[in-house]
């Protein structure tokens, strides 16, 4: 219990600046002609089709490890492999991944090569996601144990 109130306090006060987010200020895009949700217009597709490759890079638990550790200072690839307990490899192909995307920094130092997070929001919006789910475990059973066992299956 007190690892859940820890990662509840550490989510929360990173998330704290998310609660101006409120689903009455979420813009919906409404066709001319119908005065209906437009749901399939290009540019809607544009953005749903970004915001779905960028949620993708939340998918793995290890990049979720890796910017867990790397969100607050830079460190080094060994530093990654420790904390997150897997291999070299392994961590090498996530950070580069995560590189790629330019959500982390990377520079040589000396025989080193550190890692950062580079866009703050990307690390709000882990934080806050992880704050979200700590919040639906612990609570009254909103997630179920079966609903999570569903998912590793999928």
């Amino acid at each position: 219990m007190i690892f859940m109130e820890t990662l509840v306090r550490s989510f929360s006060e990173t998330a704290s600046d998310m609660s101006d987010i409120l689903l009455d200020k979420c813009p919906v895009a409404f066709d001319e002609k119908t005065g209906r949700p437009d749901t399939n217009s290009p540019e809607l597709a544009k953005v749903f089709s970004a915001v779905a490759r960028y949620f993708s890079l939340l998918s793995d638990p290890t990049r979720l490890k890796i910017l867990h550790f790397a969100c607050r200072e830079p460190r080094s690839v060994s530093e990654i492999v420790q904390a997150v307990q897997a291999t070299q490899t392994n961590v090498s192909r996530h950070l580069a991944l995560l590189h790629q995307a330019g959500l982390m920094c990377r520079r040589r130092d000396g025989k080193h090569v550190l890692y950062w997070t580079r866009d703050p929001d990307f690390i709000k919006t882990c934080c806050h996601s992880c704050a979200h789910m700590v919040h639906r475990i612990e609570s009254d059973g909103t997630l179920q144990e079966n609903w999570l066992e569903r998912l590793n299956v999928a």
